[in-house]
């Protein structure tokens, strides 16, 4: 009756346990992950184990057939625990040949145990002896727990060597431990010890929580060494105190001749002798079976600050880096890589390029998106993030695959941001550590002041950088403006040949057209003066016509030479003191019919009061007749042009000695913005050309493109300037348009 008692209290307590483990399951982990879901179903089970071993302790009618419930348990909480191996150990391969035997072994066991073959309780195995009903059960179940132990064994084997993250090898270590306790409580209920088993498969459970539901574990060679120090401690002093218990009585019996104060003082001291050196022979054990990194932190932090100080390379920058970390915490590899704010197609990323450290190769760059969980932790959170993080949390799941895979192929254990002035600047990628062994808290604290320390020394890096970039970029751009320059150099000087040609071209033809043209006109002149032809009508007509042509060609010919002299500055002009209000009335004498045909109304302002003028009369006469020309042309019929005098005083306009002003107003189509200055080149036109009417005073008229360009070389042949100015071009409503003549007085020596 007191076991009972006693087997009752132990199973209330293993319930009530493995209700609070599987609180913490659902409050630490999600159940949508296979290690959780499979521990949860473990602890669930357990809990219904601890009922029915309550139950069966009360002796009630059910109680036999619970007791016989302990195989049942056994079996399915191997093939639970199998399951949960598989997760927590990351093994997915042959998953359904696993199911498919699990259900077999169940199946088996059953019929075998109930007996619905009805084989018979002794079964004849072999010859000279017999397997009885419960003995073929309880090879069937030992058997398939067998073949359940040793695959998680060859699991962990793999897994330990496969994998190459430390945290993964360290959580293995401690699923060892789970397996052997779990081995140890089964071992004890198929001994028949049930109270004792389920004890220890207590404490298998709680092993087995802490190692799914906590992220990162204890050194498990730390844990080994720590408790083989407590172990040898224990024994050792154990050991002496025994030796010392028992040889006091005979001590203090020879020391009672003497001094018995003396006699157990000196017991005392000896004992308390013994112990040190039992401390400092445990410590060198352990030290000898488990040897542990150790490092001067602050010396590393010294030389490390002293090192990178003055370092303007990246490249040489990482190096360092990586070189004092290694030499702090022996790592397999690692890497610097710097990190770029960008904004590609309007959305924002963090691009990561690496500076050659100590490895292989130099990874590639990759970009994270801002709202990546594995950016926003870096960023924001400025920790060490662990890859084991990366492969295991459910916040991590949600990031992008490709970068998922980027940081898998670096194949390091911890990720160290570097930030400046809240800002994520830098980072440091460390792979496993040559020992094996994880990242301890040290470990991440004095990286993590490493970084800080390398956050000056990467700013002004990235700061010279830059600026090697731009001074690149400022190279670059010299030398290929430099190249754009010899061409267009090169350019200018074929288009100077070209225009030079083109102005002898246009001189020597217009030299030799000009004999031909002046005899067709005299002889023109005299078929028109002729009494004969000026009696028939018809005739008078043809001859007008090859008359008018004549002189047209003519006038055509005295602009192409005018320009052949503006264009080889050959101009010369006869310097005489002269009126522009005479040289004006004079050309608009000569352009009054062309005036009165379009009903244009033409009026004066202020021209009689200007000064008179240093100038060539017959190259001005030239220069307006073409601007008025010009304001005829492109104002339409029933329009009006104005012609303003205006005086220029000294300092005016570019005038230092004074000057007049002639502003030549129409209510003509304007002048698009972009082309008052292409007016004034040599045979340019407005327009289609094909849309131009003919004749030099017709509405939009068309001609050689001379006119403007002939006007401009004339008045700054004279030291004067010319422009146009129009709100725009718009043949509806006709904005007009203002051409200004500044001249001087008097004209240089």
């Amino acid at each position: 009756m007191i076991y009972i008692n006693w087997l009752m209290l132990i199973s209330l307590l293993g319930g009530v346990l493995y209700l609070v483990l599987a609180f913490a399951v659902l409050r630490k982990r999600s159940l949508h992950e296979n290690a959780p879901r499979w521990l949860f179903a473990y602890l669930s089970f357990s809990l219904l184990v601890s009922l029915s071993q309550v139950l069966s302790a009360l002796d009630l009618p059910i109680s036999e057939w619970l007791q016989q419930f302990d195989s049942y348990s056994l079996l399915l909480l191997t093939i639970f625990f199998y399951f949960m191996s598989r997760a927590v150990l990351e093994f997915t391969t042959n998953s359904r040949v696993w199911w498919v035997l699990s259900l077999a072994w169940i199946s088996l066991y059953l019929l075998v145990d109930t007996d619905i073959l009805a084989l018979g309780e002794v079964l004849a195995v072999g010859i000279g002896f017999n397997v009885s009903q419960p003995t073929l059960a309880l090879i069937i179940l030992s058997t398939g727990w067998a073949i359940y132990m040793s695959s998680i064994v060859v699991i962990i084997a793999r897994t330990m060597q496969r994998s190459t993250y430390a945290t993964q090898k360290n959580r293995a270590s401690y699923w060892i431990l789970a397996l052997m306790l779990f081995v140890l409580g089964s071992g004890l209920i198929f001994a028949g010890l049930s109270a004792y088993g389920y004890v220890v498969l207590c404490i298998t459970a709680v092993l087995s929580t802490g190692v799914i539901v906590l992220q990162q574990l204890p050194d498990f060679r730390l844990v080994e060494r720590q408790v083989l120090v407590f172990l040898l401690m224990t024994l050792l002093t154990a050991l002496v105190l025994v030796i010392g218990f028992l040889a006091a009585p005979n001590l203090l019996r020879n020391g009672l001749q003497y001094n018995l104060a003396l006699t157990s003082a000196v017991i005392a001291l000896t004992l308390a002798a013994c112990l040190i050196l039992i401390w400092v022979l445990t410590q060198r054990i352990a030290n000898r079976l488990f040897p542990a990194s150790q490092y001067d932190s602050n010396r590393i932090l010294r030389q490390y600050s002293q090192s990178i100080s003055n370092v303007l390379d990246p490249e040489l920058l990482a190096t360092l880096a990586i070189d004092m970390i290694n030499e702090a915490v022996q790592i397999q590899r690692g890497y610097l890589f710097l990190v770029d704010h960008e904004l590609e197609e309007g959305r924002a990323s963090y691009r990561l390029r690496g500076v050659r450290g100590r490895g292989d190769d130099n990874p590639a760059a990759v970009s994270l998106s801002v709202e990546s969980p594995i950016a926003e932790c870096l960023n924001s959170e400025n920790r060490a993030l662990r890859q084991s993080e990366i492969d295991l949390l459910p916040r991590f799941q949600t990031a992008a695959q490709e970068e998922r895979d980027w940081f898998a192929k670096l194949k390091v254990d911890v990720l160290i941001p570097v930030h400046s002035k809240d800002e994520w600047i830098g980072l440091i990628a460390l792979g496993p550590k040559v020992s094996g062994a994880p990242y301890f808290e040290t470990d991440l604290n004095l990286l993590g002041i490493m970084a800080n320390q390398t956050a000056v020394a990467l700013q002004n890096a990235r700061l010279v950088e830059s600026l090697m970039r731009l001074n690149n970029d400022f190279r670059r751009a010299y030398a290929a403006m430099e190249h754009a320059n010899n061409h267009l150099k090169k350019v200018n000087q074929q288009l100077e040949i070209l225009d030079r040609t083109k102005s002898d071209f246009i001189n020597i033809a217009s030299h030799e057209l000009r004999t031909p043209l002046t005899l067709m006109r005299g002889y023109s002149q005299m078929l028109v003066e002729d009494q004969l032809i000026a009696s028939n009508t018809d005739e008078v007509k043809l001859v007008n016509g090859i008359h008018n042509g004549v002189l047209r060609m003519h006038e055509i010919v005295n602009s192409m030479l005018d320009m052949a002299s503006i264009d080889t500055r050959s101009l010369q002009l006869q310097l005489e003191p002269l009126s522009l209000n005479v040289v004006i009335h004079m050309v608009c004498d000569g352009l009054s019919r062309s005036l009165q045909e379009r009903r244009l109304e033409l009026s004066y302002e202020n021209l009689s009061q200007l000064p008179q003028i240093e100038g060539d009369p017959e190259a001005l006469q030239k220069a307006f007749q073409h601007l008025i020309q010009n304001a005829i042309k492109f104002t339409p019929d029933g329009g009006s042009i104005t012609i303003i005098g205006v005086p220029v005083t000294p300092g005016q306009v570019q005038m230092p000695d004074g000057g007049v002003e002639i502003i030549l107003r129409d209510t003509g189509i304007g002048i698009a913005p972009e082309f008052q200055e292409l007016i004034f080149t040599k045979f340019y036109q407005t327009g289609e050309l094909a849309l131009h009417s003919t004749g030099k005073t017709k509405f939009k008229g068309a001609g050689p493109g001379l006119g403007l360009a002939i006007a401009k070389g004339i008045i700054e042949a004279h030291g004067g300037r010319i422009w146009a100015e129009s709100p725009g071009y718009d043949e509806e409503k006709l904005p007009g348009s203002q051409f200004h003549v500044v001249l001087p007085l008097h004209q240089p020596a």
